[in-house]
C-alpha cells in the first residue's frame, strides 16, 4: 500500500491494523495527523512502514515491538514525543531505523543492543539525553551510528571499537566528555568520524592513524590539547 505525496489528511485509521497480510505501507509526505495506532502493532507480515515527513504527534506505540518481520522503520520528520520504546529491542529482522527530526526524549534503551541485523540507527535533531549505552557495541552489522544534535552526556564507550562494519559514526552537537577512546583505532571500515560540537578532553589518539579508509575526521569545537598525531599522515 503506497499513498506517499498525495495531500492526505486526517489520522491514521485503527484499522489498518486489520490488514493482516500487509507487507507495504507508505503513507510518507502527507499532511497526516495525530498519533500512531496501536493497532498498527497487529500487522504481523509487515516488512516497510514508511510515515515519515507527515505531521504525526504523541509517543511510539510499545506495540510496533511486535513486529517481528520489520526491516525498514522511518517515523523521521514528525513531531513524535515521549522516550525510545525497549520493546524496539525485540524487532529482530530490523534492518534500518530512522527517527530524525521529532522530539523524542530520554535515553537510549539498552535493548537496542539486541537488534543484530540493524545497518543504520539515525536519531538526528531530538532531545535524547543521557549515555551511548555500551550494548551499540554488539551491533556487528551496524554501518551508519548517527546522532546528531541531541543532548546525549557521559563519554564515548570503548565497546564501540568492536564495530568492524561501522564507516559513519556521527555525533557532533551533543554534550559528550572524557577523552576519544583509542579503540577508535580498531575501526577500520570508517568513512566517517564526525565528533565535532562536544566536550571531549585530551589528546587525539595515535590510533586514528590506523583508520586507512577515513575520508572525513571532524573534531572541531572540543576540549582537546596537545599535538596532531604524526601519525594522522597515513590517512592518504
Amino acid at each position: 500500500l503506497t499513498l506517499s505525496t498525495n495531500s492526505l489528511t486526517g489520522t491514521l485509521p485503527t484499522e489498518l491494523g486489520n490488514l493482516a497480510s500487509l507487507t507495504w505501507l507508505d503513507l510518507s509526505d502527507n499532511s497526516l495527523t495525530g498519533a500512531l495506532p496501536t493497532e498498527l502493532g497487529n500487522l504481523a507480515s509487515v516488512e516497510s512502514l514508511f510515515l515519515y515527513d507527515t505531521s504525526l504527534t504523541g509517543t511510539l506505540p510499545t506495540e510496533l515491538g511486535k513486529l517481528a518481520a520489520l526491516y525498514f522503520l522511518q517515523l523521521d520528520g514528525n513531531s513524535l514525543t515521549g522516550t525510545l520504546p525497549t520493546e524496539l529491542g525485540n524487532l529482530a529482522a530490523l534492518y534500518y531505523l530512522q527517527l530524525d527530526g521529532n522530539s523524542l526524549t530520554g535515553t537510549l534503551p539498552t535493548e537496542l543492543g539486541k537488534l543484530a541485523a540493524l545497518y543504520y540507527l539515525g536519531l538526528i535533531d531530538n532531545s535524547l539525553t543521557g549515555t551511548l549505552p555500551t550494548e551499540l557495541g554488539k551491533l556487528a552489522a551496524l554501518n551508519g551510528l548517527v546522532l546528531i544534535d541531541n543532548s546525549l552526556t557521559g563519554t564515548l564507550p570503548t565497546e564501540l571499537g568492536k564495530l568492524a562494519a561501522l564507516e559513519s559514526l556521527t555525533l557532533n552537537g551533543n554534550s559528550l566528555t572524557g577523552t576519544l577512546p583509542t579503540e577508535l583505532g580498531l575501526m577500520t571500515a570508517m568513512y566517517f568520524c564526525i565528533l565535532g560540537n562536544n566536550k571531549f578532553n585530551g589528546t587525539v589518539p595515535t590510533e586514528l592513524g590506523n583508520l586507512t579508509n577515513l575520508g572525513y575526521l571532524y573534531l572541531e569545537e572540543n576540549s582537546l590539547t596537545g599535538t596532531l598525531p604524526t601519525e594522522l599522515g597515513n590517512l592518504v
